[in-house]
């Protein structure tokens, strides 16, 4: 039952759009200039991870698929991404 549960609260989130924020800093050409170069710098696997799932919109599920590794752990890895990016901005 727990599990049920698990898998229906992951896949209600895959519903929802991507988070506002990092992602919408791309269409400004100031921000998206500085946010690449943060990205440029981002270490592996975040960088990889983050650009898999903001530009080729792949779900997390598929992510992990290409890792290797689990859905949870794509999910983890992405929000460290933005998590880093976020602080990085606040930086500048």
């Amino acid at each position: 039952m727990d599990l049920c549960r698990e898998r229906r609260r992951f896949r209600d989130r895959e519903e929802e759009p991507v988070a506002a924020g990092i992602e919408e800093g791309f269409a400004d050409r100031d921000t998206a200039k500085r946010l690449h170069a943060l990205l440029h710098v981002l270490p592996e696997p975040y960088k990889e991870v983050f650009s898999l799932r903001t530009f080729g919109e792949l779900s997390f599920a598929h992510i992990g698929e290409l890792f290797q590794k689990s859905e949870s752990w794509a999910r983890v890895t992405y929000f460290r991404a933005r998590q880093k990016l976020k602080e990085g901005l606040d930086e500048l």
